[in-house]
């Protein structure tokens, strides 16, 4: 395990050396092309990405029992990661090559003397072929014109645009090292470590990644139930709450000094106390969601800040209240609703970069051990944008940013570790978008598999743009095996999917709607799932997305 641990110290800093001369060669190569000053700044975050990085996987800590972070991890991520870096290596290895080829002096001397044995297996070497084909240095015979004139048509023709792929791929393949490295900190076994999470919460390279705020998400879902800290709304608020505009069935817009809020009701049937008010139990897990979704969160979570929560005696409600986006005008509309709304067409491109949003919504609410339980359709906001005019001005409807969606629903019970076999529910359409084992009288633990599922009918209905319950003819109505709408759903997306939305789209469906991600023996947290789900779902619909 020290092996690997020292090797994988030698790629980082093998990493960090290629960065530099990449970024110093971008920075020399003034005739790059116009986005000469993108290019660079691009390599430079990366680089000091790469130096976060490092410093918490190998930084040693009393916490980890005086070892590093990296020792602690499972020697599959460790393989994984010494893997993952490997491969940024060679990313780099060939974008100096290229650039070399028109601008310069030897790779060779960006390489260390001290290289071990085992790093020299790597093949970190530029080709022969590169090499050859240096660019002559200036001269003023007329006879080399020619041959410089070939070299820099070659360069312009094939080398520029294979470094500007290379360094988009390197970017690419250094925010998903990013992800997984965060994914191993906070969801595998280690990520039930208080002290880890208050490291990674407080740790300035872990904040300068972003790391702090998962963390804090994680510890305070941890604690749920164990704050003093009541988020219920006072009695000030009781006038702006009863004047609400309604938005839709479960949504209103409440105004209260100068501001717009965004509130969230459902019905509340059950136990009073003396006073009138719920009972204890409901007030503590409403209080503890409200902590939760209070929370500062990234903005791929989807998840807009709750301000608060009040009991609405009178109309037998619990309102949620949420602060709405800035830049959109607060006149929300729901995915439910654009499904059925004439003239809405979204192009392919809103469409991928809609699920690929949606996807890491989900991928994220696991890595931080929520679930959601009621993912659907009616419960994914949009807030138009009135100052830009649709591109479909005969639906009414003004412009729509589908890769920022509004993601709202959750149920009182969010930590993933606490117990929720749910109430019976028998809607057809809600029942829809749960998993056959949720549907009805539930009679398993709500688990991550089922928000997945709940995915997977969320993702079909953007690609055939066509609510779930009338993807059959009698709405379900004669289904009596939960069974029967999941094989419905499959059969819709197997035969229509392909065409409408391409293969890759197709088979995320797929996977989500079966489950079936190749995963056996997966850990207590089940990480290898997240891992499979991220790499199977949100990493093709994010490359999809960034390319259509």
């Amino acid at each position: 395990m020290a092996d690997i641990a020292g090797l994988t110290i030698a790629i980082f800093d093998q990493l960090l050396k290629l960065g530099e001369r990449t970024g110093q060669l971008i920075s020399d190569a003034r005739s790059f092309n116009e986005d000469t000053e993108q290019y660079y700044s691009k390599v430079v975050d990366e680089n000091n990405r790469t130096k976060q990085l490092r410093h918490i996987l190998f930084e040693p800590s009393p916490i980890y029992g005086g070892l590093t972070l990296f020792q602690n991890f499972d020697a599959d991520v460790q393989e994984q990661i010494k893997v993952f870096l490997g491969r940024l290596v060679h990313m780099l290895t060939e974008a100096i090559d290229l650039l070399e080829n028109r601008y310069g002096t030897s790779i060779e001397a960006t390489k260390s003397p001290t290289l071990t044995p085992s790093m020299s297996q790597l093949s970190l070497t530029p080709s022969r072929s590169s090499q050859e084909t240096r660019s002559p240095s200036p001269r003023s015979s007329w006879k080399l014109f020619p041959q410089r004139s070939i070299t820099l048509l070659k360069w312009s023709f094939q080398d520029k645009k294979r470094t500007e792929e290379v360094l988009r791929d390197f970017s690419d393949l250094n925010g998903r090292i990013h992800e997984n490295i965060k994914l191993w900190c906070l969801a595998s076994s280690i990520g039930l470590n208080m002290q880890h999470l208050r490291r990674l919460q407080n740790d300035e390279s872990a904040k300068q990644l972003g790391f702090n705020i998962d963390a804090t998400l994680q510890i305070t879902a941890t604690e749920a139930g164990h704050t003093e800290y009541s988020f219920e709304l006072g009695d000030l608020w009781a006038e702006s709450l009863r004047r609400a505009a309604p938005v839709e069935d479960r949504f209103a817009l409440c105004h209260d000094d100068g501001k717009t809020f965004l509130m969230e009701h459902r019905r509340y049937e059950g136990q009073h106390d003396s006073s009138g008010e719920v009972d204890s139990r409901t007030k503590e897990l409403v209080n503890n969601l409200a902590g939760l979704l209070s929370q500062p969160k990234e903005q791929v979570f989807c998840i807009p800040r709750c301000v608060g929560w009040k009991y609405l005696q009178s109309r037998s409600t619990i309102a949620f209240l949420f602060e709405t986006p800035g830049g959109y005008q607060p006149n929300p509309i729901s995915l439910y609703r654009l499904l059925d709304t004439k003239g809405v067409k979204l192009t392919l491109g809103e469409r991928f970069r809609l699920a690929t949003a949606l996807a890491k919504c989900v991928t994220q609410l696991q890595m931080v051990k929520w679930v959601h339980e009621s993912f659907r359709s009616e419960n994914i906001l949009f807030f138009p944008d009135k100052s830009k005019t649709s591109l479909t001005p005969e639906s009414g409807i003004s412009y729509i940013n589908y890769a920022d969606p509004c993601v709202l629903g959750f149920e009182f019970t969010r930590p993933e570790l606490d117990f929720s076999a749910g109430f019976a529910d028998l809607c057809l359409e809600r029942d829809v978008y749960r998993h056959p084992e949720r549907q009805g009288r539930p009679g398993r633990m709500f688990n991550k598999i089922h928000d997945i599922y709940a995915l997977g009918v969320v993702l079909l209905e953007i690609g055939l743009w066509q609510r779930a319950l009338t993807l059959e003819k009698n709405h379900f109505k004669t289904a009596r095996d939960p069974f029967v709408i999941q094989a419905q759903l499959l059969k819709q997306a197997q035969r229509r999917l392909g065409d409408k939305m391409g293969e890759k789209y197709q088979q995320v469906v797929i996977a989500c709607l079966t489950g079936q991600f190749g995963v056996t023996n997966d850990t207590r947290e089940d990480l290898k799932l997240q891992q499979a789900f991220r790499t199977q779902v949100v990493d093709v619909l994010d490359r999809v997305a960034a390319y259509i």
